[in-house]
């Protein structure tokens, strides 16, 4: 229900009202996320309270403009109706007893829309305006200049607002905020120790803060003697889709999709629909709400032909100005031409039916990913129709090891999309086992390996009757399957099953190019970005395509 009148309240009930009519083009995040805030305004469970919502809106307005023509005319903030609705979700829905909804918010907001001063604006009014004793306010970040980022607005504002320092008896130093009462602001800094007592953390732009998960999960435990603390994550997307802040928002569209339940979590993610074509230039409108003020549109234009007409800068403009998380921006593999194709028959309906089938097996090292990858030619009207099912093992203890992927890793596992093993190394017995049972339910026409991994293996294999081929990742070898890959994949002849470990994998190659020829590798300088079962399905396009690629070397392991 709404209680109390108030123009901020009316602004951002009529923002949601657009939002939800279509009236302002919006993703599907932000449609949801509005429609479940006019759910609370129109429901008994909780109260829009009209002048919370004014009090932290006029407290934002009394700040000033920090850079560009606003700044120079010394004027103060006017808040844009995506701001005003977002304070008045988090800071306005409240229940019974005057307590905020909200505990969490994860907002998504593209480069150049005002990200760092919002956040700035909140963290002040936290510190000084929420009737909070002794309140503790964090910024975080994976080092100093990452958290300056939303610190240093803090302190300037603080600094350039007429009478702030005086009214609220603040001191300002450039490394802490501080009131009289013995609440504070400062920077928190890598992995942060115990102890702490957070009224609100933001934890700013997290895609590049390897300390996240750790810095998230302290600031959690360390509010529950808050009566209603804040967490805030605020980013923009970033490359590393297995890491944690791209499984934040996971399960934050989890939530919006109705598939988890968390009621004091919200969003705001600002980006592009799956069907959008991002060379549209009004889908560039909709991810960027603050286009027009913070920056104008022809700037936003310059970004758009930019991506049109530079492809290596593509996937950094559509991940920083659309919030299109990308695994590497120098990607190779279109994803919306992947993402079209996740359409492969159930594994269960062609295992056992005797359809031919190639294998690819990039076999790792002691604590990596193995990948099988099973290349299935099923029977169609024409040319036979290719289904790709990859099986993707790693040993528990690379886990443990691998930190910045391991939130990833094991949802992957709990959703079948990966294969966890016990073993402290790669589980070759279960890998052989794998290959066995596919060979029992296709009709194998070649195994490939590379010539330097699993020999013993291989030739247990080849011993049995197994069709084992040696297949050296070289780039005459790798060739031919990359550049068939990109014409089967743009013509929608090679379907997959739709793994999300799979989709990363793809989605973190690189064609590293030698004369004439590619292959595939891993972007420079991030060894966290796997590839393998790329690698085994491009092993498997090769065997699949020998008769038409004579420059292959393949020869019976046994030989």
């Amino acid at each position: 229900m709404r209680k109390g009148k108030s123009h901020f309240a009316d602004v951002a009930v009529r923002y949601a009202e657009q939002i939800v009519a279509g009236e302002i083009p919006a993703c599907w995040q932000i449609q949801t996320s509005c429609r479940f805030f006019l759910d609370d305004v129109a429901g008994d469970t909780w109260t829009l309270n009209a002048a919370k919502v004014e009090r932290v809106c006029r407290f934002a307005e009394t700040f000033p403009y920090l850079e560009g023509p606003l700044a120079a005319k010394k004027l103060t903030l006017r808040l844009e109706p995506w701001q005003v609705w977002i304070l008045a979700a988090l800071f306005g829905v409240v229940d019974s007893d005057g307590f905020r909804k909200h505990r969490e918010a994860f907002i998504e907001i593209p480069r150049k829309n005002g990200k760092s001063t919002f956040a700035a604006v909140i963290a002040l009014y936290m510190l000084v305006a929420d009737y909070e004793a002794r309140a503790q306010v964090y910024i975080g970040a994976s080092n100093r200049n990452q958290a300056s980022y939303c610190f240093e607005p803090c302190r300037d504002m603080a600094l350039r607002s007429s009478g702030f320092v005086n009214h609220y008896g603040v001191a300002v130093t450039k490394q802490k905020i501080e009131t009289r009462d013995g609440s504070f602001l400062e920077r928190m800094i890598g992995d942060p120790p115990d102890g702490s007592n957070p009224h609100l953390a933001i934890l700013d732009e997290a895609h590049e803060n390897h300390n996240f998960s750790k810095q998230r999960e302290t600031m959690q435990t360390g509010m529950g003697a808050r009566t209603q603390p804040l967490l805030i994550t605020i980013t923009t997307a970033g490359f590393n889709e297995a890491g944690d802040c791209r499984l934040l928002q996971a399960q934050c569209e989890q939530v919006l999709a109705g598939e988890l339940t968390d009621a004091r979590r919200f969003s705001a993610i600002y980006t592009i629909d799956k069907d959008d074509d991002w060379r549209d230039f009004e889908v560039w409108k909709k991810a960027n709400p603050n286009v027009g003020v913070s920056f104008s549109e022809a700037r936003l234009k310059e970004y758009h032909q930019t991506a049109l007409d530079v492809p290596s800068q593509k996937p950094g403009l559509l991940t920083k100005h659309l919030n299109v998380w990308q695994s590497s921006s120098t990607a190779w593999v279109n994803m919306r031409d992947w993402d079209n194709h996740a359409n492969a028959l159930p594994f269960d309906e062609v295992a056992g039916k005797g359809y031919k089938a190639h294998i690819g097996c990039d076999i790792s090292r002691v604590l990596d990913v193995t990948a099988i990858g099973l290349l299935v030619e099923v029977p169609a009207d024409g040319e036979p129709e290719r289904h790709f099912y990859p099986f993707l093992f790693l040993p528990e203890m690379a886990i443990q090891r691998q930190p910045r992927n391991a939130g990833s890793y094991r949802e992957w596992a709990a959703s079948g999309h990966l294969i966890l093993t016990e073993d402290d190394e790669t589980d070759f017995a279960a890998v052989e086992a794998k290959l066995r049972e596919l060979d029992g339910l296709f009709n194998l026409q070649g195994i490939a390996f590379d010539q330097w991994q699993a020999a013993m293996m291989a030739q247990r294999l080849g011993e049995s009757g197994l069709p084992v081929r040696t297949y050296p990742q070289n780039f005459p070898n790798m060739h031919p399957p990359m550049s068939r890959f990109e014409k089967l994949i743009a013509l929608g002849h090679l379907k997959h099953n739709g793994n999300r470990m799979m989709r990363w994998m793809t989605g973190n190659v690189v064609a590293k190019q030698h004369g004439e020829f590619i292959k595939p590798v891993k972007p420079a300088r991030l060894d966290h970005a796997k590839i393998d079962g790329f690698v085994a399905m491009m092993m498997a396009l090769g065997l699949a395509g020998v008769e038409v690629t004579p420059m292959q070397v393949w020869l019976d392991v046994l030989d």
